[in-house]
């Protein structure tokens, strides 16, 4: 194992405390030392959970403890800021993770702890999304489909959203206020009926709500 001077050590060395002192660009972090040498930084959570003192020998195993339990204080930060600008689901919080590098252990003790208390619900999120999807940017209910299975959504809360969520007569009127508009674009142009056919398709609606559209527009 390496400390944070890049010494190694042995597996069953103690390490004795020589020093803890607040950091001057983050005065709440602190800096630890051992055996004179820097070795690694704590949060306030962390150093509440192990409040180390100096002359107190670590093992290597107990710095491993504080190190991991450091590196999970740091995801929750990380997920709670990346949640701050929006919701996010499981999946998408799963690959944010893992693009700062973190280990499977803080990414899963992470995702429980924010399951537990409620920063993650794929179930909540779905909901929220495909009303958004559907009234804010009148999209069809299979790219909607398609949009929650690229973010990680389960089949099972896809169809149960969908299904709940979305009617047919919903889906028709906006397929229809869409084609209106898009029809008095494209009145002098040719193959009008392919146009508004390759758009709405586009656009993610059903085969059976565009033929109906279609009828109505021309």
């Amino acid at each position: 194992m390496k400390n944070g001077a890049g010494s190694v050590f042995s597996e069953n060395a103690e390490r004795i405390v020589t020093d803890s002192v607040f950091q001057k660009k983050d005065p709440a972090r602190r800096s630890i030392f051992l055996d004179g040498e820097y070795a690694f930084s704590m949060s306030p959570e962390t150093f509440r959970l192990f409040p180390i003192e100096i002359n107190q020998k670590l093992t290597v195993k107990q710095i491993e403890i504080i190190l991991s339990h450091e590196e999970f204080e740091k995801a929750k930060t990380l997920v709670l800021q990346y949640l701050s600008v929006r919701m996010r689901s499981e999946h998408e919080i799963l690959l944010y993770l893992k693009k700062k590098g973190l280990s499977e252990i803080s990414i899963r003790r992470t995702i429980a702890y924010c399951k537990e208390f409620g920063y993650i619900n794929d179930r909540e999120y779905a909901a929220t999304f495909t009303r958004d999807m559907l009234r804010l940017n009148r999209y069809g209910i299979q790219k909607i489909r398609f949009q929650l299975v690229k973010r990680g959504i389960s089949k099972d809360i896809i169809d149960d959203i969908l299904e709940n969520q979305i009617t047919e007569a919903e889906q028709y009127q906006i397929a229809l206020g869409l084609a209106q508009k898009k029809a008095d674009l494209i009145r002098d142009k040719n193959r009008p009926k392919e146009k508004l056919y390759s758009y709405l398709r586009q656009r993610g609606f059903k085969y059976s709500i565009i033929q109906r559209v279609l009828k109505e527009v021309l």
